[in-house]
Order: structure tokens, then C-alpha cells, then sequence
């Protein structure tokens, strides 16, 4: 029975053992890497809102090629950008309590090789009006991981440069949590038949935006549709889009939005509408509801 008890106590340290060298490789590997993260984002006036970059530093110092990660937390609700974020982040990202979001990607550049120095930057777009003064935000915070371990955490502060290009005296700036959309049709809408038998036509819509509030972009939806209607879509952005993406503040958008029938009514098809609505994980009600909605005639036709 000694035995036994022996053999198995045994077994238990050589495992426990083992698995405390599994740890190793991940711990050497960030043993002595460091990061260091640029103490200010400064957002730079454009024609549509501002943009900006948030340098960072790292140093790999793992004998063995490792992997980096990076978790941001925005500054301002809707600002992170990257255009890979379906590919090298790990998830859509956590919405905290003021709306902005905490989210973990991939350093830029795949595989860090022993001793490498690498600079990268995380881009910010803010769609507000720019302005003659600067303006500062809340800070945000950066964490740099290499392989599982954090080698730094630091926060950074926010400011806007002004359009005569000053970042002094600068004012709070208070981001709107509304959307206002505006939607107009220059209607009446005509479809015509097509050779296999249904309809199709094209209205211009015109799409405004009156406010800074953040989203990630805006839908177009039919209401009052009769029978046989397949969903509005455009030639950028495919079904129930504005194409171009989210909208600054004071933007106005005009585009071609196509419309399907496979209905037998030939003639007036009464009247029909067409809804906007800003997308945001979390949504938030549109501030002047009442103009979200276009209406107008449609009508199908024979092919002449």
C-alpha cells in the first residue's frame, strides 16, 4: 500500500512539475520586454471630423519568436478604428457604462522575431464639427501583452487641435449621445418590367446627419411595402445601407437606392416609405424621429 501511495504521489509531482514548465517558454518569452505608449492622442482637423494616432513602442526581448497584443480603451465612444477588426481583434469589443468600448487586437505585423523593435499606431476618427478652439476629452487607456504576459498599462490624454492649429486653452468637448437623422426621396418612384417578368426602379434619396452621436453606420428600411417588395439596396453597400459608412456631424449624402418588385400589379401601388436609422451595438433613440421617415408614390409600368 506504501508503495502504491508512493507511486502516485510520484506521478502527482512529476505532473505538477511538468505543468510548471509549460508556463515557462510564455514568462521567458516576455521576460524583459518592454512597451511604452505616447502620453497624448492629439486629434488633427479634417474635412470630415478628426483623426489622429496614438504611437506605441515595443521591444521583444523572448529568445524564441512570440505574439503581442494590445487592449484599448477609447477615449471617446466610437473613435477606435481599424479597418481589421473583424480579422485581429478578439471579439466586437465590451461596451462600458459611458458607451465607449474595451477591446483586444493584434500588434500590426504578425510574428515578433528576438530583439525586434516594433512601432505601431491605433487611429482615432471622431465625425464632429471641427472648431476654432481646441478641445480635450477624457483619457484612454492602452495595455501592450506579449504572449499572455502585460508589459505595460498606461493611460494617455485627448486633445483636438484647433483649426488655426493651437492646442492651447483648450475646452471640454461634450460628444452627443442622439442621433438625428433626416431622410428626403425625390420621388415618385416608376418600376419597369424586366424581361423575367418583375419590376424594378430607382429613387435619389438624400440622407442627413445633425448631430456627432457615435455609430458604425446608417441603415435604410422600407415601411408601408406592399407584397412582392424585396429590401432597398444600393450599388455600394448591397441591402438597407447608406453607403460611404458612419456620418460626420452637419453631412449631407445623396445616392441611388434601387427597389424590386415581384408583384402582378401593374399601375399605382400607393404610397410607400423609407425609414433611417444610425446602427450602434447599443442604440440610442433618434433625437427628431419625426424626419427619419420619406414617403412617396410608386408605381410599375410595362417596358416601353
Amino acid at each position: 500500500m506504501r508503495t502504491t501511495l508512493s507511486r502516485m504521489l510520484a506521478a502527482v509531482l512529476g505532473m505538477t512539475a511538468s505543468l510548471a514548465l509549460v508556463g515557462v517558454p510564455a514568462q521567458a518569452a516576455a521576460a524583459g520586454s518592454t512597451a511604452t505608449v505616447a502620453d497624448r492622442l492629439v486629434l488633427e482637423p479634417t474635412e470630415r471630423g478628426y483623426r489622429g494616432s496614438l504611437e506605441v513602442d515595443l521591444t521583444y526581448n523572448g529568445t524564441e519568436p512570440g505574439r503581442a497584443r494590445y487592449v484599448i480603451t477609447e477615449p471617446i465612444p466610437g473613435s477606435y478604428q481599424n479597418a481589421e477588426w473583424g480579422v485581429s481583434c478578439y471579439s466586437s469589443g465590451d461596451f462600458l457604462p459611458d458607451g465607449r468600448v474595451r477591446v483586444e487586437c493584434d500588434v500590426p505585423g504578425g510574428e515578433l522575431q528576438p530583439g525586434e523593435h516594433r512601432s505601431f499606431r491605433v487611429d482615432f476618427w471622431v465625425l464632429t464639427t471641427v472648431q476654432a478652439y481646441a478641445m480635450k476629452a477624457r483619457n484612454g487607456q492602452l495595455a501592450v501583452t506579449v504572449d499572455g504576459t502585460t508589459v505595460t498599462d498606461e493611460s494617455f490624454r485627448t486633445r483636438f487641435r484647433s483649426t488655426t492649429g493651437s492646442l492651447a486653452d483648450p475646452q471640454p468637448y461634450v460628444q452627443d449621445t442622439q442621433p438625428d437623422l433626416s431622410v428626403s426621396v425625390a420621388g415618385p418612384l416608376t418600376m419597369v418590367r424586366q424581361p423575367d417578368g418583375w419590376f424594378a426602379g430607382t429613387v435619389r434619396v438624400t440622407v442627413s446627419a445633425h448631430t456627432d452621436a457615435p455609430h458604425s453606420g446608417v441603415t435604410i428600411t422600407g415601411r408601408g411595402l406592399p407584397p412582392g417588395f424585396g429590401w432597398p439596396w444600393t450599388d455600394e453597400c448591397s441591402h438597407e445601407c447608406v453607403p460611404g459608412g458612419p456620418m460626420a456631424e452637419g453631412e449631407e449624402r445623396t445616392f441611388d437606392l434601387h427597389l424590386d418588385y415581384w408583384g402582378d400589379t401593374v399601375g399605382d401601388l400607393g404610397e410607400i416609405s423609407l425609414e433611417v436609422r444610425a446602427d450602434r451595438m447599443v442604440p440610442q433613440p433618434d433625437a427628431n424621429p419625426a424626419d427619419n421617415v420619406a414617403t412617396f408614390q410608386a408605381f410599375t409600368t410595362e417596358a416601353a
